[in-house]
């Protein structure tokens, strides 16, 4: 990674987890991979304040470590990209909150907070206390967190927590969501050696007789072998959606913390409470499953969500929950969310097969689906014909002159002189009553369809229509809820953006949509460069972009045609387009006529837009300004650390206008409105981040 980011991410990991850890983590971010003694050279730490570091930061997956001949020498490196998504975290907890409720944003908040854990010890930090102080309170004291008993560590009672079933059936569901995943010994190590491990394991095919074949084989079993370490096999997937059921498990030595006779009385359990569920119950994982948060699920929700923002910017609220929908029943079949942009590739030509699929009738059934389907029908605007008044889109005094045809082209009826059709006369007094009102007096009549006879040939053929009423029910044009459905999709689909792209299929096929995401991704980078160049520099940079972006990267453009296209002053360009230069979101070729020679007039100057290399500039713009925001943040911290160490006393937490000065009150609120700030701007730029970078 970059420089900045990786300032920014030990800004993070200072922020977060303190001054040891980050010092320890500095010294590998900069220096690469370290052994133990290398790590104390470079910090000059004692070896256990060393070792106490790493543990924290090999728990929460921040440093990956390697033993390569089991010998004890390992050897430690920085993961700079789990480092970063430090500062995610918070959208994490209040995203699933959002989804599945107060107590999985809990229960995630909590899963982080360890960065990996097992399902045992979750049961027992939500079981009922043993004692006063619970039998996981220190874990409660030393990292906050939330509720995981009913006594609090300074021993005031907090909210009750829920039943070890919902615990087990929360867990289950988040693991089927993909949203949490099993603990693998290959995320703990680089990916170097990962593959080096993988390519070990995998034995070659020598039944191929061409050489080239074999290998093609052997690098793909290797990459379905590592696919399998990072987001799991199929056996390891059905093992997950089949938990244990009716088995009668023993006492797990691991949680022997009292006497045999103490548990024999109480059922295997010191509280007596819940044996019958852990031996007895049906659907409860295995206390020996280590889990964690599965960061690229939560990046392919945060994507949606994005997605979802865009559409309803363009198109309406009503059509964007239907899109949301329709994204979220994708979500099982995608895996990872980073998409390989190729500029150069024809959108047109994308191929259907690779794409996530859903149907319309099984989207249509789904349970997430909107408990309120006449909100959809009634977004659709769908109108009678009969009430439609087109003559009101017409103005009533200024006719179109080039439009009239002259008297003589009319028929002969028009042409007689004498007292008028009876006909006739009733509709000019019609026009002459809705020239004020815009609608017709008599309700019989009706207008013409292009405008009260300012056309009178279109008069002559214009026939009234039946008045009768209907007794037939009408319908709004959505006789169900899939065909309301089908019309959004339909809307959605007909985007310039090409929010979906209809499957082709036979009339036995069910009606399937794709949803093309390097496209969407594509669409979303090219919206942030465009919005960044155009606060930056005004909107005449954004047209300048826009024009460079529509043609090929291998097309240049020169002044002139520029000046043609844009219709911008060619002195109000060369200023523009220097400071766009100098920003790097526009690039410039130099081509001399005289190959011999490089002077200014005997040079043919060429400007072209790389959207790679802006995309790279502005990355690196916006992790140089995170870093400098966390860092502003700690800098405001200093001067105020007294009274806000004194806040975050348990003692004093929730009656700081009882136990602080005025002074100290007014400190703290002050600093409190900083940090507001500056971390709701830190949360804005990861946004762009994700967009840069992760989508």
């Amino acid at each position: 990674m970059s420089e900045y980011a990786t300032q920014l991410s030990v800004a993070l990991v200072n922020e977060i987890f303190g001054e040891l850890p980050s010092q320890v983590f500095y010294a590998l971010a900069f220096n690469g991979r370290l052994a133990f003694s290398g790590l104390i050279h470079h910090t000059h730490f004692s070896p256990i304040e060393v070792r106490h570091s790493l543990s924290v930061l090999i728990q929460q997956h921040l440093v990956l470590w390697y033993d390569p001949d089991n010998a004890g020498q390992a050897f430690y490196e920085a993961n700079l990209e789990n480092s970063y998504l430090l500062a995610r975290s918070g959208k994490y907890i209040q995203l699933l909150r959002d989804r599945y409720g107060e107590f999985a944003g809990d229960l995630i908040s909590n899963i982080i907070i360890l960065g990996h854990v097992r399902v045992g010890d979750l049961v027992r930090a939500y079981s009922p206390p043993v004692d006063e102080r619970g039998p996981f309170s220190d874990i409660v004291t030393s990292h906050h967190l939330l509720p995981f008993s009913n006594a609090k560590p300074n021993g005031d009672t907090g909210v009750a927590v829920s039943t070890v079933e919902k615990l087990h059936s929360t867990i289950s569901e988040l693991l089927r969501a993909g949203l949490l995943c099993p603990v693998h010994e290959s995320f703990l190590r680089p990916a170097a050696e990962n593959i080096s491990e993988a390519e070990h394991l995998v034995q070659r095919d020598g039944s191929t007789k061409l050489k080239k074949q074999q290998e093609a084989a052997w690098q793909l079993n290797v990459q379905k072998k590592l696919e399998d370490w990072k987001y799991g096999s199929k056996t390891d997937h059905k093992a997950l959606a089949q938990p244990l059921h009716g088995t009668k498990r023993m006492f797990d030595g691991g949680y022997d913390e009292f006497p045999a006779k103490k548990r024999k009385i109480a059922g295997s359990h010191t509280n007596g409470s819940h044996g019958d569920q852990e031996s007895g119950s049906s659907g409860w994982l295995d206390h020996t499953l280590n889990i964690r948060v599965n960061h690229e699920k939560l990046t392919i929700i945060k994507r949606h969500q994005q997605l979802v923002a865009l559409a309803e910017e363009l198109i309406g609220t009503p059509t964007s929950i239907v899109y949301a929908k329709l994204l979220r029943a994708a979500e099982p079949q995608l895996r990872k969310c980073k998409n390989e942009l190729n500029w150069s590739d024809d959108d047109t030509d994308i191929d259907l097969g690779t794409l996530p699929q859903v149907s319309t009738d099984d989207f249509g059934e789904m349970n997430c689906m909107l408990q309120d389907p006449p909100d959809l029908s009634g977004a659709l605007g769908y109108v009678d014909p009969s009430k439609i008044d087109l003559g009101n889109l017409l103005h009533k005094t200024k006719r179109p002159k080039k439009r009239r045809k002259p008297v003589d082209q009319y028929d002969n009826e028009a042409s007689v002189e004498g007292p008028g059709n009876p006909d006739e006369s009733e509709n000019a007094s019609n026009e002459s009553g809705s020239d004020k009102s815009g609608m017709d007096n008599n309700s019989n009549s009706t207008s013409s369809p292009r405008g009260d006879g300012d056309y009178p040939s279109n008069r002559r053929h214009y026939k009234t229509p039946d008045t009768t009423p209907d007794t037939t029910p009408k319908t709004n044009g959505a006789t169900s809820l899939v065909d309301t459905l089908r019309q959004h999709l339909l809307l959605l689909s007909d985007q310039a953006q090409r929010f979906l792209i209809p499957v082709p299929r036979r009339e036995t096929d069910p009606e399937k949509w794709a949803i093309p995401y390097p496209i969407l991704s594509k669409t979303l980078l090219q919206n942030a460069i465009l919005s960044i160049t155009t606060s930056r520099f005004g909107p005449l940079a954004g047209r300048l972009i826009r024009i460079l972006a529509a043609n090929d990267n291998s097309t240049k453009l020169d002044e002139k045609m520029l000046v043609l296209l844009s219709l911008i002053p060619q002195k109000q360009m060369r200023t523009l387009l220097h400071g766009m230069h100098r920003a790097g979101h526009i690039e410039l070729q130099e081509i001399p006529k005289d190959g011999s020679q490089r002077r200014p007039g005997m040079t043919l100057f060429y400007w072209f837009f790389d959207p790679e290399r802006c995309r790279k500039r502005m990355l690196e713009e916006t992790y140089k300004t995170m870093t400098r925001l966390v860092q502003r943040a700690r800098v405001e911290k200093e001067g105020v650390r007294c009274t806000v160490e004194k806040a975050e006393r348990t003692d004093v937490v929730g009656r700081e206008e009882e136990l602080l000065g005025e002074g100290e009150l007014a400190a703290l609120n002050e600093w409190r409105e900083k940090e507001e700030r500056i971390w709701g701007e830190v949360g804005r730029l990861d946004e762009l981040v994700a967009v840069l970078r992760d989508f």
